[in-house]
C-alpha cells in the first residue's frame, strides 16, 4: 500500500487486492492515508478492501426487493418506479453505485432542470437517488451518501388552489351524471385527497357521523365529519348502487374493484376537464385564497380546499381542521392566509352554506331521519 502524488496535484492511494491492483484519488494526502488505513483494517478482518461495484440499473433491483417493498406504500412505490423509468435510469443507470459523487449528482440535477422537469419531480428524483445510496451504505458498497451533500431545489407552489364556493360546486354537480356528481360532492364536502376516495374508500368507512380516511403514505387514519348534505348524497348513491356490502368500494371501477391510476386520469381528463365542468369553471368568477392570484387552471384536488374554507368560515379551530384534512396547521396558515385574512369573523355553518346553495339550484334537502339513514 502506498500514497503517491499525481501530476495534477491530487493524492493517489494504491493497494493490491488479490491479483488486482486498485487505486483511488483524493484532494488531501491525509484523506488518502486514512482511506488506506480503512482498507488495511477491512483486509485484516477478512473482508475485501472495497466491495465490487454494481451499476445503478442492477442495484435498483436489490434496493427494491430489500427496502422499497418492505418499507414503502404501494402508491409511493408506483411513483418511485415511474420517476426511475422516466428520469433516473437513462441518466444514472449505467454508472456504478460507487461512481455516484456529489459532482455527478449536481450535474444530474442540472440536466433535469435543463430538460424542463418540474421542481417537485426533481426533488423526488434526487430523494430516490439519496435513498438508494443510503441503502448502499448499509449494503457496504459505499462509505458515504454522495446525494446527501447536494442541495435539492426549493419548491414554491406554482399556483394557488382554486377555491369553489358551494354555489359553484352545485352548478358543476347539476350538469353531471350521478356518479360524477357524487364524487365531486365527497371531494368538496369532506376534503380528502382524490386517491383516498377512488382508491381506498369503502362503504364500511362511512359511519353515522364521520368518514374514515386511510392515508397509506403517512400510515395514518383520520376521521372527517359527515355533513348532512353529503350524507343525503351518499344515501341516494347507496340505493342507486344496489345497497353494496361494507367492504365494497364507494366508487367501483368498471371491473367492480377500486380505481387504478389510469381510471383516475381518464376521469380527470374526460369529466373534470370536459366541456361540462370546464364550462362551469370558466363561466363562474373564482374566489382565490390570496388577493392578486389569478387562477391558472383548476384540478379536482382543489375541491379539498373548498372543504377547508368551509370549516374556516364555520369558526372551527385550525388544529381541528388540520386533523380532519390530514395536514398541519402551518400548511393551512401558509396556503389559506388570504381566506383567513378576508374572513369577517361571522360563523357560518358549513351545512347551512351547502343547503342555501342547493336551495338556489332548486334541490331540496332531506330532513326526515328515516330518509337520511338508508345505509343503516
Amino acid at each position: 500500500m502506498e500514497v503517491n502524488r499525481r501530476s495534477n496535484g491530487r493524492w493517489e492511494a494504491r493497494w493490491r487486492e488479490g491479483p488486482r491492483r486498485r487505486s483511488r484519488t483524493f484532494d488531501r494526502k491525509k484523506d488518502a492515508e486514512d482511506y488506506l488505513a480503512w482498507v488495511r483494517r477491512r483486509q485484516q478482518m477478512g473482508h475485501a478492501g472495497i466491495p465490487d461495484d454494481v451499476p445503478m440499473s442492477e442495484f435498483v433491483e436489490t434496493y427494491w426487493r430489500l427496502h422499497a417493498v418492505p418499507n414503502l406504500s404501494a402508491p409511493t412505490r408506483e411513483l418511485y418506479a415511474r420517476i426511475w423509468d422516466l428520469h433516473i435510469l437513462r441518466r444514472l443507470g449505467d454508472h456504478g453505485v460507487r461512481e455516484i459523487t456529489p459532482k455527478l449528482v449536481v450535474r444530474f440535477r442540472a440536466d433535469l432542470e435543463h430538460a424542463g422537469v418540474g421542481t417537485p419531480t426533481i426533488i423526488k428524483a434526487m430523494t430516490i437517488v439519496q435513498s438508494m445510496l443510503s441503502f448502499a451504505i448499509r449494503e457496504e458498497i459505499v462509505e458515504y451518501n454522495a446525494a446527501a451533500a447536494v442541495k435539492k431545489p426549493r419548491y414554491e407552489r406554482a399556483r394557488e388552489p382554486t377555491i369553489f364556493s358551494p354555489r359553484q360546486i352545485e352548478q358543476m354537480r347539476h350538469k353531471l351524471k350521478q356518479r360524477d356528481a357524487m364524487l365531486i360532492s365527497v371531494l368538496a364536502y369532506s376534503g380528502p385527497r382524490p386517491e383516498e376516495v377512488v382508491c381506498r374508500l369503502t362503504w364500511g368507512d362511512i359511519g353515522e357521523r364521520a368518514i374514515r380516511y386511510v392515508d397509506n403514505k403517512r400510515r395514518k387514519v383520520r376521521y372527517t365529519p359527515l355533513l348532512a348534505p353529503l350524507e343525503q348524497d351518499l344515501n341516494e348513491w347507496y340505493l342507486a348502487s344496489g345497497k353494496p356490502d361494507p367492504e365494497e368500494p364507494v366508487f367501483p371501477a368498471h371491473d367492480g374493484d377500486f380505481w387504478k391510476a389510469d381510471d383516475w386520469r381518464n376521469w380527470r381528463k374526460r369529466v373534470w376537464q370536459g366541456q361540462r365542468v370546464r364550462g362551469t369553471v370558466e363561466a363562474v368568477e373564482l374566489t382565490q385564497p390570496r388577493q392578486g392570484c389569478a387562477p391558472a387552471g383548476s384540478r379536482p384536488r382543489d375541491l379539498r380546499s373548498s372543504f377547508v374554507t368551509l370549516r374556516i368560515y364555520e369558526g372551527i379551530p385550525l388544529t381541528q381542521i388540520a386533523r380532519e384534512a390530514g395536514t398541519s396547521v402551518r400548511m393551512i396558515e401558509l396556503h389559506y392566509a388570504g381566506v383567513i385574512a378576508n374572513w369577517d369573523g361571522k360563523h357560518v355553518p358549513a351545512e347551512r352554506s351547502i343547503q342555501a346553495a342547493r336551495a338556489a339550484s332548486g334541490r331540496k334537502m332531506a330532513t326526515d331521519p328515516k330518509t337520511r339513514s338508508n345505509r343503516r
